[in-house]
Protein backbone atom coordinates (compact mmCIF):
# COMPACT_ATOMS: atom_id res chain seq x y z
CA UNK A 1 0.00 0.00 0.00
CA UNK A 2 0.79 3.43 -0.77
CA UNK A 3 0.21 6.90 -0.15
CA UNK A 4 1.32 8.10 -3.65
CA UNK A 5 -2.31 7.22 -5.17
CA UNK A 6 -4.45 9.35 -2.64
CA UNK A 7 -2.58 11.90 -2.66
CA UNK A 8 -2.65 12.20 -6.72
CA UNK A 9 -6.02 11.52 -7.05
CA UNK A 10 -6.94 13.88 -3.74
CA UNK A 11 -4.79 16.20 -5.59
CA UNK A 12 -6.86 16.01 -8.48
CA UNK A 13 -9.78 15.86 -6.81
CA UNK A 14 -9.28 19.41 -5.30
CA UNK A 15 -8.40 21.18 -8.68
CA UNK A 16 -11.21 19.76 -10.33
CA UNK A 17 -13.34 21.24 -7.33
CA UNK A 18 -11.98 24.44 -8.01
CA UNK A 19 -12.50 24.65 -11.34
CA UNK A 20 -16.26 23.90 -11.02
CA UNK A 21 -16.26 26.35 -8.28
CA UNK A 22 -15.03 29.24 -10.54
CA UNK A 23 -17.01 27.98 -13.30
CA UNK A 24 -20.38 27.84 -10.83
CA UNK A 25 -19.37 31.16 -10.20
CA UNK A 26 -18.85 33.38 -12.49
CA UNK A 27 -20.73 31.84 -15.80
CA UNK A 28 -20.35 34.26 -17.99
CA UNK A 29 -16.23 34.04 -17.84
CA UNK A 30 -16.70 30.46 -19.40
CA UNK A 31 -18.85 31.54 -22.16
CA UNK A 32 -16.95 34.62 -22.80
CA UNK A 33 -14.20 32.23 -23.02
CA UNK A 34 -15.54 29.57 -25.36
CA UNK A 35 -16.42 32.52 -28.09
CA UNK A 36 -13.11 33.75 -27.69
CA UNK A 37 -11.82 30.41 -28.37
CA UNK A 38 -13.51 30.20 -31.50
CA UNK A 39 -12.90 26.42 -32.06
CA UNK A 40 -16.11 25.14 -31.00
CA UNK A 41 -18.76 25.22 -33.10
CA UNK A 42 -21.21 28.32 -31.91
CA UNK A 43 -23.95 25.53 -31.48
CA UNK A 44 -22.00 23.07 -28.99
CA UNK A 45 -20.77 26.09 -26.49
CA UNK A 46 -23.71 26.66 -24.71
CA UNK A 47 -23.92 22.98 -24.33
CA UNK A 48 -20.24 22.58 -23.09
CA UNK A 49 -20.67 25.81 -20.70
CA UNK A 50 -23.46 24.03 -18.97
CA UNK A 51 -22.15 20.76 -18.77
CA UNK A 52 -18.33 21.60 -17.60
CA UNK A 53 -19.32 22.71 -13.96
CA UNK A 54 -21.21 19.80 -12.98
CA UNK A 55 -19.08 17.38 -14.87
CA UNK A 56 -16.19 18.90 -13.01
CA UNK A 57 -17.70 18.85 -9.72
CA UNK A 58 -18.94 15.02 -10.13
CA UNK A 59 -15.19 13.83 -10.89
CA UNK A 60 -13.53 15.88 -8.17
CA UNK A 61 -15.92 14.70 -5.75
CA UNK A 62 -15.22 11.14 -7.06
CA UNK A 63 -11.41 11.13 -6.72
CA UNK A 64 -11.57 12.42 -3.47
CA UNK A 65 -13.84 9.68 -2.23
CA UNK A 66 -11.26 7.40 -3.71
CA UNK A 67 -8.22 9.12 -2.17
CA UNK A 68 -9.88 9.04 1.33
CA UNK A 69 -12.06 6.20 1.26
CA UNK A 70 -10.59 2.01 0.94
CA UNK A 71 -11.51 1.31 -2.73
CA UNK A 72 -10.50 -1.50 -4.74
CA UNK A 73 -7.94 -1.19 -7.64
CA UNK A 74 -10.00 -1.32 -10.08
CA UNK A 75 -12.30 1.11 -8.85
CA UNK A 76 -9.81 4.01 -8.47
CA UNK A 77 -8.55 2.60 -12.03
CA UNK A 78 -11.70 2.98 -13.69
CA UNK A 79 -12.02 6.69 -12.20
CA UNK A 80 -9.30 8.02 -12.98
CA UNK A 81 -9.53 6.90 -16.69
CA UNK A 82 -12.14 9.86 -17.50
CA UNK A 83 -10.43 12.57 -15.49
CA UNK A 84 -7.14 11.75 -17.74
CA UNK A 85 -9.32 11.60 -20.72
CA UNK A 86 -10.82 15.27 -19.27
CA UNK A 87 -7.76 16.96 -18.92
CA UNK A 88 -6.09 15.59 -22.10
CA UNK A 89 -9.28 16.92 -23.86
CA UNK A 90 -8.36 19.83 -22.36
CA UNK A 91 -4.53 20.05 -23.13
CA UNK A 92 -5.50 19.46 -26.58
CA UNK A 93 -8.31 21.96 -26.77
CA UNK A 94 -5.94 24.45 -25.11
CA UNK A 95 -2.86 23.76 -27.81
CA UNK A 96 -5.05 24.32 -30.60
CA UNK A 97 -6.59 27.67 -29.07
CA UNK A 98 -2.60 28.71 -28.36
CA UNK A 99 -1.48 28.19 -31.82
CA UNK A 100 -4.90 29.75 -33.27
CA UNK A 101 -4.14 32.77 -31.31
CA UNK A 102 -1.14 33.80 -32.90
CA UNK A 103 0.24 35.53 -30.06
CA UNK A 104 -3.11 37.56 -29.23
CA UNK A 105 -4.68 37.41 -25.25
CA UNK A 106 -7.02 34.98 -24.84
CA UNK A 107 -8.64 33.88 -21.38
CA UNK A 108 -8.06 30.66 -20.81
CA UNK A 109 -11.67 30.51 -18.98
CA UNK A 110 -10.43 27.28 -16.50
CA UNK A 111 -12.23 28.09 -13.93
CA UNK A 112 -8.88 28.78 -11.83
CA UNK A 113 -8.35 32.74 -12.16
CA UNK A 114 -8.33 35.54 -15.19
CA UNK A 115 -5.74 33.13 -16.99
CA UNK A 116 -4.75 33.96 -20.15
CA UNK A 117 -3.84 31.19 -22.74
CA UNK A 118 -0.29 30.39 -22.91
CA UNK A 119 2.36 27.76 -22.91
CA UNK A 120 2.01 27.13 -19.05
CA UNK A 121 -1.91 26.64 -19.49
CA UNK A 122 -1.72 24.33 -22.11
CA UNK A 123 0.90 22.38 -19.69
CA UNK A 124 -1.46 22.10 -16.58
CA UNK A 125 -4.08 20.07 -17.74
CA UNK A 126 -1.39 17.41 -19.17
CA UNK A 127 0.34 17.36 -15.45
CA UNK A 128 -3.48 16.85 -14.13
CA UNK A 129 -4.18 13.98 -16.79
CA UNK A 130 -0.94 12.59 -15.82
CA UNK A 131 -1.67 12.74 -12.19
CA UNK A 132 -5.00 11.32 -13.00
CA UNK A 133 -3.56 8.00 -14.78
CA UNK A 134 -0.53 7.42 -12.52
CA UNK A 135 -2.93 7.97 -9.36
CA UNK A 136 -5.39 5.12 -10.64
CA UNK A 137 -2.68 2.78 -11.63
CA UNK A 138 -1.07 2.71 -8.25
CA UNK A 139 -4.25 2.77 -6.27
CA UNK A 140 -4.79 0.03 -3.68
CA UNK A 141 -6.70 0.24 -0.66
CA UNK A 142 -4.76 2.61 0.93
CA UNK A 143 -6.98 4.78 2.35
CA UNK A 144 -6.98 8.31 4.72
CA UNK A 145 -9.74 6.94 6.89
CA UNK A 146 -7.46 3.97 8.33
CA UNK A 147 -4.08 5.28 7.75
CA UNK A 148 -2.36 6.12 10.92
CA UNK A 149 -2.74 9.55 11.34
CA UNK A 150 1.41 10.50 10.43
CA UNK A 151 0.49 8.96 7.31
CA UNK A 152 -2.31 10.28 6.60
CA UNK A 153 -0.72 13.92 7.87
CA UNK A 154 1.92 13.40 5.30
CA UNK A 155 -1.00 12.40 2.37
CA UNK A 156 -2.78 15.56 3.16
CA UNK A 157 0.41 17.72 2.64
CA UNK A 158 0.97 16.17 -0.46
CA UNK A 159 -2.22 16.59 -1.54
CA UNK A 160 -2.69 19.84 -1.49
CA UNK A 161 0.77 21.03 -2.25
CA UNK A 162 0.58 19.31 -5.40
CA UNK A 163 -3.08 20.69 -5.91
CA UNK A 164 -1.79 24.09 -5.55
CA UNK A 165 1.35 24.09 -7.43
CA UNK A 166 -0.33 22.38 -10.42
CA UNK A 167 -3.42 25.26 -10.23
CA UNK A 168 -1.47 28.16 -10.14
CA UNK A 169 1.16 26.88 -12.56
CA UNK A 170 0.64 29.63 -15.06
CA UNK A 171 0.96 32.52 -12.55
CA UNK A 172 4.16 30.84 -11.49
CA UNK A 173 5.23 30.99 -14.66
CA UNK A 174 3.81 34.70 -15.67
CA UNK A 175 7.41 36.66 -15.48
CA UNK A 176 9.30 34.46 -17.85
CA UNK A 177 6.43 33.66 -20.01
CA UNK A 178 5.68 37.41 -20.31
CA UNK A 179 9.65 38.48 -21.09
CA UNK A 180 9.77 35.89 -23.71
CA UNK A 181 6.55 36.91 -25.54
CA UNK A 182 7.12 40.68 -24.53
CA UNK A 183 11.05 40.08 -26.69
CA UNK A 184 8.92 38.42 -29.34
CA UNK A 185 6.13 40.46 -29.84
CA UNK A 186 7.54 43.63 -29.77
CA UNK A 187 9.57 43.54 -33.08
CA UNK A 188 5.90 42.32 -34.44
CA UNK A 189 3.62 44.91 -33.03
CA UNK A 190 4.28 46.36 -30.11
CA UNK A 191 0.54 47.23 -29.09
CA UNK A 192 0.06 43.32 -28.59
CA UNK A 193 2.66 43.16 -26.44
CA UNK A 194 1.39 46.05 -24.27
CA UNK A 195 -2.18 44.86 -24.64
CA UNK A 196 -0.96 41.24 -23.07
CA UNK A 197 1.66 42.82 -20.31
CA UNK A 198 -1.47 44.78 -19.19
CA UNK A 199 -3.60 41.46 -19.07
CA UNK A 200 -0.70 39.83 -17.43
CA UNK A 201 -0.06 42.58 -14.39
CA UNK A 202 -4.43 42.26 -13.76
CA UNK A 203 -4.60 38.25 -13.64
CA UNK A 204 -1.74 37.67 -11.98
CA UNK A 205 -2.28 39.83 -8.92
CA UNK A 206 -5.54 38.14 -8.21
CA UNK A 207 -4.55 34.42 -9.23
CA UNK A 208 -3.75 33.29 -5.69
CA UNK A 209 -6.95 34.88 -4.27
CA UNK A 210 -9.27 33.77 -6.95
CA UNK A 211 -8.13 30.36 -6.15
CA UNK A 212 -8.81 30.31 -2.35
CA UNK A 213 -12.35 31.66 -3.29
CA UNK A 214 -12.32 35.36 -4.27
CA UNK A 215 -15.00 36.60 -6.23
CA UNK A 216 -14.67 37.11 -9.73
Amino acid sequence: MSILSPALLGAVGLVLLAAATGHVRAPASLRRGLDAHGVLPGAARPLVAGVLAPLEAVLGVVALVCAVAPVPSPVGFAVSMPIAGLFLALTLYLARVLRDAQGRVVPCACGLGETPVTRSAVLRPGILAVLALVGGVTSGGWSLAEAPAAEAGVALAAMLVLALSVALLPAARAVPESVVTHSGAHGRDGSGADERNRYEKTWQANETSTFFGGDR
